[in-house]
């Protein structure tokens, strides 16, 4: 007896031995010094400072010199330190494989997997370190790269797009919509798209996309201008139906996104309890008011306002080209009313259905045409610390419950260090005012000279 009281003490002085051990194991450390701080925020840099990084997040920011003894010492040189960017409309899954929705029925897993994880690391040496997908894939490729496999950036995830037939996102083809026997919607098939009709339907596609690991939902409200089934200004569902995704939602504590143009349709979402919108350009001045009051997150695409969207060869078909030109003209005083209402505007690429070198020059000309209408500290807030409000709203669904998008204690440590001063010269982002022109570039630019995601380089050109 004594002999087995022994060993049991024994035992429990070693776990708490080891527990103290492990609690006294320092955390990696790195400062940067000799910085200036855009910290997503001010609309002025922080200047000669110090950041600490410990482990993945930043332990502190200060003007004053930092005591770190035991961290890996990084000089900035007086370059920039800021927030690693974030674009929060991606289609990663439909860029790079077919160049319009009817390719998507030829389209190989294979493919998709192949072509998503070569954008997910373009996007990441871009400077982008988190990416919100608003429909086309589930969590896996996150699962991927957060567990070191593959490189990427932090992955928000709609998973398939909801829509209603002869919606937004039915991309079936004639014989697919057959009410005989249906042959498979490869859409469907690949949990990129979800054509739901009525309430119980609607309800049960979204549980679908939680049961594959959405962080959020994304639901079609109305028409679109790239597909050929829905005018611009059809109305998908009604604010019942949408209402139904509202709730299935909330109860897995997150939220609904609309994709939608005209004021008719943003304002039925609205009134339904959706919290973000995507497009939205077709609104009046009012509706632009209410989005700003209700602290509704925009997702403007603002190059989407630009007539050289006329060149795609997409948006060039005769059942596309009459919607964008009607889009164009309805979007003509949206600047001036959002530059009054000053709504939360998110950065918003939205790349689809081009391949992955159009993908570079469509995110290089989105920042330079965002700061050209907007300004350069407009760009870099929506870019990074509104973007990082965005994220939180997923709640206890969030993959990444910490502070995203700035430069402060607590928030992760998802960091560029760039040549320059991006508050006066946007191109050292790469900005570039050239777009279907644009020479072809290889992956990543040269000015940004650090890229650390989670407390992690993933480039450092500084040596």
């Amino acid at each position: 007896m004594r002999l087995k009281r022994r060993m049991v003490a024994f035992a429990s002085l070693a776990a708490f031995a080891a527990t103290v051990s492990v609690a006294q194991e320092a955390l990696p450390q790195t400062l940067f010094s000799n910085v200036h701080v855009f910290d997503g925020v001010s609309d002025t840099r922080i200047e000669n400072a110090s950041v600490l990084i410990e482990g993945n997040l930043i332990k502190e920011v200060s003007t004053e010199s930092i005591d770190a003894p035991e961290a890996t010492m990084i000089d900035g040189g007086g370059r920039t330190l800021m927030p690693g960017l974030i674009d929060s409309h991606t289609h990663i899954y439909a860029t790079g494989v077919f160049q319009t929705f009817a390719g998507l029925q030829a389209a190989k897993w294979d493919q998709i997997g192949a072509v998503a994880t070569e954008n997910a690391a373009d996007y990441l040496y871009d400077g982008y370190t988190t990416i919100r997908d608003t429909g086309g894939m589930g969590s896996g490729l996150r699962e991927l790269i957060d567990q070191g496999v593959v490189e990427g950036p932090r992955i928000y995830t709609a998973g398939a797009a909801i829509g209603p037939t002869s919606g937004h996102g039915d991309w079936r083809n004639p014989v697919q919509r057959s009410f005989e026997t249906i042959p498979e919607d490869m859409g469907a098939r690949l949990n990129m798209s979800y054509v739901a009709d009525g309430i119980d339907e609607i309800r049960k596609a979204s549980r679908l996309n939680f049961a594959h690991g959405a962080s959020f939902l994304k639901l079609m409200a109305g028409g679109g201008v790239s597909s050929e089934l829905d005018p611009l200004w059809s109305i998908a569902y009604s604010v019942d139906e949408m209402a139904a995704a509202v709730e299935a939602a909330s109860f897995f504590d997150t939220y609904v996104t609309v994709h939608a143009y005209t004021d008719e349709t943003v304002n039925m979402a609205l009134d339904a309890g959706v919290k973000s919108l995507e497009h939205g350009q077709m609104v009046t001045e009012e509706t632009v008011k209410r989005i700003a009051d209700e602290g509704i997150f925009w997702a403007l695409n603002v190059a989407g306002m630009d007539p050289q969207l006329l060149s795609h060869p997409n948006y060039a078909m005769p059942t596309v080209k009459p919607k964008l030109e009607a889009y164009l003209e309805g979007s003509e005083n949206l600047v001036t009313y959002i530059k009054k209402h000053n709504p939360k505007v998110v950065h918003n690429v939205d790349t689809v259905l081009s391949t992955i070198g159009f993908g570079r020059s469509h995110r290089d000309f989105e920042k330079y045409f965002f700061a050209e209408l907007f300004g350069n500290h407009a760009f870099l807030v929506a870019a990074t610390s509104t973007g990082g409000e965005l994220a939180q709203l997923t709640g206890k669904r969030n993959p990444y419950p910490n502070k995203l998008g700035v430069i402060e204690a607590g928030a992760y440590a998802d960091i560029l260090l760039v040549d320059g001063n991006p508050l006066e010269d946007v191109s050292v982002l790469g900005a570039n005012p050239e777009w279907f022109d644009a020479t072809p570039r290889d992956r990543g630019f040269d000015t940004i000279r650090v890229i650390m995601k989670d407390g992690k380089f993933y480039k450092n050109t500084l040596d």
